[in-house]
């Protein structure tokens, strides 16, 4: 290990009170948030692999077809609710036998209750998050975000929506949880609306 890491490591260890496996971990870890962009890291998962280790919900509650998605798109402004109905049929088409939730005001399509992506709008976009987007393959490079475990892709009204781009991620996304499922049935903490 070069000596500037040991260093570090050693006045992490005498700040803290840490053992020396924690204070090597919290300074790896740091150094991967400080790799340049131009540097891509190592997927945590290979993208082919669904992670049973990812965190997993299913909502209570969820229906074949849920009619307040519906009236939730119905309500928004208009270039607003163009592209969120036009999110609302792709993630539809991805899984046929899909169910449905409305919960806390952001529609989700499940499998059996689990999540495959879910909607949110603003203001001045609607964001499509994928709960497992970290391990999808995304050759357009649509998907934003940092998180440990959620990717978003973020749509705005009036510009050009890559439709066949957000259908494969949301369709790769549904066979991904279907095959979560089919491991691990009952892996997944049940959330009920509240």
């Amino acid at each position: 290990m070069p000596t500037h890491l040991k260093r570090l490591v050693r006045s992490r260890m005498h700040k803290t009170g840490e053992s020396y496996a924690t204070a090597l971990r919290y300074v790896r870890r740091r150094a991967e948030k400080r790799r340049p962009l131009s540097e891509p890291a190592e997927p945590a998962v290979p993208p082919s692999v669904p992670s049973p280790h990812a965190p997993r919900i299913r909502y209570a509650g969820a229906v074949r077809r849920e009619h307040a998605i519906d009236a939730h798109v119905a309500s928004k402004p208009a270039p607003l609710a163009a592209a969120l109905a036009r999110l609302v049929a792709i993630a539809r088409a991805a899984e046929p036998l899909h169910d449905e939730i409305l919960f806390r005001g952001s529609p989700s399509f499940c499998i059996d209750g689990e999540p495959y992506c879910f909607l949110v709008d603003d203001a001045r976009h609607v964001t499509l998050g994928f709960c497992h987007g970290f391990a999808l393959p995304d050759p357009e490079k649509l998907l934003e975000g940092r998180g440990k475990w959620t990717r978003q892709v973020k749509v705005r009204p009036g510009e050009s929506l890559p439709e066949d781009a957000i259908a494969r991620l949301v369709g790769e996304s549904a066979r991904r949880v279907r095959a979560l499922r089919s491991i691990d049935p009952k892996g997944a903490k049940e959330v009920r609306r509240g």
